[in-house]
């Protein structure tokens, strides 16, 4: 079911928005139009278990870091047999902003680096290898994840990456 809620986009994401609604749907039907890219999504709420095949959305995901401390964020849930970092691109939420930990193909410089780090919080000997789980019920139970690094795409054919710290 759609929420006739306001549209943003999903980097502007805070943890307030993540608390109040776990999923989060993107509107590519409203590519063109002004203010909105493929990046906007809207709030959607279902009932029952959520289906990935049914749209392409985010959910709210619990981040375990290194050290043993929680932090929340968010995911893009995964259609079986497409469950790599690359398809649900983890994103930590903080309150100072958001740290993407799949990078696409751009690797992160010292600068973004350390960055990351300080809307973290933390160090990267407390962040990695850090765990992820899904918080929205979802058709095939919830989608996990363990993250060593930042990862960035070296590779299209065969999905290779490699870790960034």
């Amino acid at each position: 079911m759609l929420l006739s809620r306001s549209r943003k986009q999903v980097y502007e994401l805070t943890l307030d928005d993540l608390n109040t609604f776990p999923i989060w749907e993107f509107k590519l039907d409203a590519h063109g139009a002004e203010g909105q890219d493929e990046a906007t999504v809207q709030p959607y709420t279902v009932s029952g278990l959520l289906d990935p095949k049914d749209r392409m959305f985010v959910v709210r995901a619990a981040f375990t870091l290194m050290d043993g401390s929680r932090i929340k964020g968010y995911i893009t849930p995964p259609v079986r047999s497409r469950e790599g970092m690359d398809t649900m691109q983890p994103v930590a939420v903080t309150a100072k902003g958001q740290v993407r930990f799949w990078c696409g193909t751009s690797a992160p410089d010292p600068k973004r680096l350390a960055h990351n780090y300080n809307l973290l919080g933390r160090e990267a000997a407390r962040v990695f290898p850090l765990r992820f789980e899904s918080e929205v019920q979802l058709q095939g139970g919830p989608a996990r994840g363990s993250i060593p690094g930042f990862l960035v795409l070296e590779d299209f054919q065969t999905r290779m990456s490699r870790t960034v710290m």
